[in-house]
């Protein structure tokens, strides 16, 4: 069981040689991979994304949220997208876009069986977590779908209900793995959360559990923090617009499909959250503090555009 508990708190203080920077649009640039004429869906990255539970009178609300993140994934670059969700949710998914594949787990929760062994092998980006619960039972199945992640060095974005299952896990992860904390994520799994106007603490504590994990930390919020544990950048987002319902699972469906196109794991995590916070302030000018998270799923291309790669 990975040692996290309290661990935060003992990271308080000025972010000592931590190579710190802001995000610009040159690290989506940069995050972009050349696609080739003669590419398939295939060759442009395969997602996968673990979600979603039968157990909860939201299970719609979460069946969007799995949807939202492929959706996203596939905005992004990434060339197909699987989702694997309880069977009692599974047409409430499909219906969300014919745009996605959706397949059933024959139980009312995640489950780690043959099915997602070997999904999880023929993936190149795994998104895990949205909605699955934190019932313990849930949790410990999630940690060993991690470990054989882990084990495999599969990139994967560890995000809501599944930072909860970190704590079960056997595996040392490492720089493929990115996990997505907001602040009561962070307080709750990895001790005292330093406060949002403290920049340097927060830095130190995101670097210092980078370090701990082998991973890479996106401590989510105004000025979100993504860092490896040696070099940390800031996003400083222009307005609150994105404080809303289900956009941080388009955040990690963002961050899955750069890396399932080829982007290493922090570029990959840095253009995302640089991607994701710019398509807010933009939307943020026309539609204020109106948005849901298919605009921002919808916004993806006209941003993207301008930074597609195309090999001759």
């Amino acid at each position: 069981m990975q040692n996290i508990k309290g661990f935060a708190s003992r990271t308080a203080g000025p972010a000592i040689g931590i190579r710190t920077s802001a995000t610009t649009l040159a690290d989506i640039r940069k995050a972009v991979q050349p696609r080739d004429i003669f590419t398939d869906k295939r060759g442009n990255g395969t997602v996968l994304v673990i979600a979603g539970s039968s157990r909860y009178h939201g299970a719609p609300s979460l069946a969007c949220s799995a949807a939202q993140n492929m959706l996203a994934a596939l905005r992004t670059g990434a060339g197909y997208a699987v989702a694997y969700v309880p069977i009692a949710i599974r047409d409430i998914v499909r219906r969300q876009s014919p745009a996605i594949i959706v397949n059933a787990l024959g139980s009312d929760h995640i489950i780690f069986n043959s099915e997602i062994r070997e999904a999880v092998s023929k993936a190149d980006a795994v998104a895990i977590g949205m909605g699955i619960g934190r019932e313990t039972s849930t949790l410990r199945q999630a940690a060993l779908i991690l470990d054989h992640c882990f084990m495999l060095s599969k990139k994967v974005v560890i995000d809501a209900d599944a930072i909860y299952a970190v704590r079960y896990t056997k595996s040392g992860m490492n720089g493929n793995v990115a996990v997505t904390p907001q602040g009561r994520e962070f307080r709750e799994l990895f001790g005292k959360s330093p406060s949002h106007g403290d920049d340097n603490a927060r830095i130190s504590a995101a670097a210092a559990l980078a370090g701990r994990l082998g991973a890479n930390i996106i401590l989510k919020g105004h000025r979100s923090i993504i860092t490896n544990g040696s070099v940390a950048k800031i996003n400083r987002a222009g307005s609150s617009a994105l404080a809303t319902m289900g956009t941080g699972d388009v955040l990690s469906g963002i961050i899955a499909g750069f890396a399932a196109a080829g982007a290493p794991m922090f570029d990959a995590a840095v253009a995302g959250v640089c991607l994701h916070s710019k398509i807010g302030d933009e939307l943020a000018r026309k539609m204020g503090n109106h948005i849901i998270s298919t605009d921002v799923v919808e916004s993806i291309p006209a941003v993207m555009k301008k930074f597609d790669k195309n090999k001759r």
